[in-house]
């Protein structure tokens, strides 16, 4: 599945303007960096409600394709410039982190 095909759904939307043709091919949720560092795959989608600057750092270490913030969490600008700097795509939605995965389940995810 792509970031563009997820942007689909109205409640997801981009942050910066980095990657919608990225691919990804699983999903991880968590929010304790350590564990999301310790069992998270690269080129998958990472989901969570972690908004500061360490998150950007988590999904370069461990290659994710993208960051959704769910529960309307949105990070700081520090945070989106240093994605920017490292093509790392943010997105944001007012979905649970459950919520979402049900989407991209029901969407052949």
């Amino acid at each position: 599945m792509t970031i563009e095909e997820i942007l689909k759904n109205e409640h997801i939307e981009l942050i910066n303007d980095i990657g919608q043709d990225r691919v990804f091919h699983d999903v991880y949720i968590g929010d304790l960096l350590s564990c999301v560092m310790a069992n998270g795959k690269d080129e998958s989608l990472w989901i969570t409600v972690q908004r500061h600057i360490n998150v950007i750092a988590v999904a370069e270490l461990v290659g994710f394709q993208a960051i959704v913030f769910v529960e309307s969490a949105i990070p700081d600008q520090q945070t989106i410039e240093k994605a920017n700097e490292l093509s790392i795509p943010l997105l944001k939605t007012s979905l649970t982190a459950f919520e979402l995965s049900k989407y991209l389940i029901l969407e052949g995810m």
